[in-house]
């Protein structure tokens, strides 16, 4: 049987998932617990990679190094740009991720370090790459089974744009749909290893502002959740990709 890895950023983000897997049994990763089990007939590992781009990119290469799924599955809330035509409670899914904040900001402007020319050389280091598509294969297998979700680039930051400006040069210079800390990171690390990603939100919250009367972080976490549970009662392990 083949093996589907779910990760997600912390625990909230699989209350669900944890409740609805059979067989389960506990292993360890590193310093950190993870879950093998079922879910509808598919054999997985659940675990967590922590907040934040260099969390998950080391327990996702930690988890890549010790298992092989067939297909990485990354769950969790989103922030939604103002122009995107989401809003809180719906479900998004990532075409493509894009280090959102990674360049120079100056008295003229953001430069994203794709325009600065700064040389690379692909074989003394791995070369970064701005924008990472994910798999468009797993991404029209899901498209399928939810036919109402919302699906485009997401962009990855280390600070979230809680302010009105901020938010709305993200969404202009990147034209992403939905803002996150961990999903750029779980791209590259996919793609270093050649294991097919697909990325699921619920929408938590607008970006553009943390007044906390218009987060939900548990809605966002529990659409994204009944999303991947929809998508594996759909679906038989022969479709994974």
């Amino acid at each position: 049987m083949t093996m589907i890895l779910l990760i997600a950023a912390v625990p909230l983000e699989t209350t669900l998932l944890r409740q609805e897997i059979s067989a389960a049994r506990t292993l360890s990763c590193g310093s950190t617990e993870i879950i093998s089990g079922q879910l509808s007939g598919h054999q997985i590992l659940l675990a967590h990679g922590g907040i934040g781009q260099t969390n998950m990119a080391m327990q996702l290469t930690r988890l890549l190094l010790e298992h092989t799924p067939q297909a990485v599955m990354l769950c969790g809330c989103g922030g939604a740009y103002p122009g995107s035509g989401l809003k809180v409670g719906d479900l998004a899914l990532a075409t493509a991720e894009i280090f959102g904040d990674t360049g120079v900001e100056t008295s003229s402007g953001f430069i994203p370090f794709e325009q600065l020319n700064i040389p690379q050389d692909a074989r003394l280091t791995p070369p970064l790459q701005q924008t990472l598509p994910l798999d468009p294969k797993l991404l029209q297998l899901a498209q399928n089974c939810l036919p109402s979700t919302r699906s485009g680039s997401f962009v990855t930051v280390n600070c979230c744009s809680g302010q009105e400006q901020l938010s709305r040069n993200l969404h202009q210079r990147t034209g992403g749909i939905c803002e996150n800390m961990e999903g750029a990171a779980a791209a590259r690390v996919c793609a270093e290893f050649g294991c097919p990603l697909l990325e699921v939100r619920g929408i938590s919250n607008p970006t553009g502002t943390h007044d906390k009367a218009h987060w939900d972080l548990p809605l966002g976490a529990r659409i994204a959740q009944e999303a991947i549970l929809n998508l594996f009662h759909q679906t038989a392990t022969g479709q994974w990709p």
